[in-house]
């Protein structure tokens, strides 16, 4: 059987641990485009061993304006969005060969079956069902903003077509341990607090209360992370943090007028500390 009329788009950013596995499971793809951040490790030289389309992107911390740069650079008009550390199973291969043969849809919405910390996810919102996404279409019927986390701009006479077998879905390496969770935490709270300060988005005290009570009620009750025991818990718990930093973020911002205050911060306490020292010199 010949290669599908996919063109199957990476984003990347050093993904020399997962990049090698992802593009293994799509080598039935007629093209592969990979969008890179200007990698410092092995990304680009593994990439370059399954495609010669590797293009370059601004590193951003995020993914959304790299994904369309790489539309743009797609040939084939069915689209299939993968990030470095998922895979695609035989089972969500032949269902989207189904599809394209069909013509079951223009926009197709894909499970993700998420492995937290060495398990697979069944609640707490990443469960395979609870967690799908539009990745697959035909390429004139998505744009991607580029706002963080953001949602697919789709045409309003687009077809959904929703995969219901979560077989056919995505395999998901989410994160590999609390480290890894943190880091990205600590990146994706960054970027968000300081897009809500060009948006000047104003902080009132409840409002933020409210949010970080309604992310863990909502995961640990409402999407069952109760079921999940202690990593269900620990994740709600995680994710209402989020809110906290992101807002906490925002706070400092806001304080200093600037999106890097802890440069204005570190002035301070070195004005502080010339002053401490300068009581020696008396």
């Amino acid at each position: 059987m010949g290669k599908l009329p996919i063109s199957v788009m990476v984003h990347t950013l050093n993904e020399e641990k997962n990049i090698r596995n992802c593009l293994e499971s799509v080598k039935w793809a007629d093209e592969v485009v990979i969008v890179d951040m200007y990698s410092d490790d092995k990304t680009v030289e593994i990439a370059l061993e399954y495609t010669d389309k590797v293009f370059y992107h601004e590193r951003m911390g995020y993914a959304d304006p790299a994904r369309q740069f790489g539309l743009e650079k797609a040939s084939n008009q069915w689209i299939l969005i993968l990030d470095a550390d998922e895979l695609v199973p035989r089972k969500l291969k032949e269902k989207l060969e189904n599809i394209i043969e069909e013509d079951l849809g223009d926009i197709v919405s894909i499970p993700h079956n998420n492995y937290f910390f060495g398990k697979l996810m069944r609640f707490t919102g990443w469960g395979s069902l609870q967690d799908t996404h539009h990745r697959f279409f035909k390429n004139d019927y998505v744009f991607i903003s580029d706002k963080i986390h953001s949602t697919f701009q789709e045409r309003d006479d687009a077809r959904i077509y929703e995969i219901t077998d979560e077989e056919e879905g995505f395999i998901h390496f989410n994160y590999v341990d609390v480290e890894h969770f943190l880091e990205k935490l600590n990146r994706y709270t960054t970027i968000e607090a300081r897009a809500l300060y060009d948006a000047d988005e104003d902080i009132k005290f409840r409002t933020v209360v409210n949010q970080i009570f309604s992310e863990f009620r909502k995961r640990y009750f409402k999407l069952l992370g109760r079921k999940e025991g202690f990593r269900g818990f620990s994740l709600s718990f995680l994710m209402a943090t989020y809110r906290l930093v992101t807002y906490a973020k925002l706070k400092l911002m806001k304080e200093y007028n600037t999106k890097n205050p802890s440069a204005k911060i570190e002035e301070e306490y070195n004005k502080l500390a010339r002053e401490i020292i300068s009581e020696y010199e008396e």
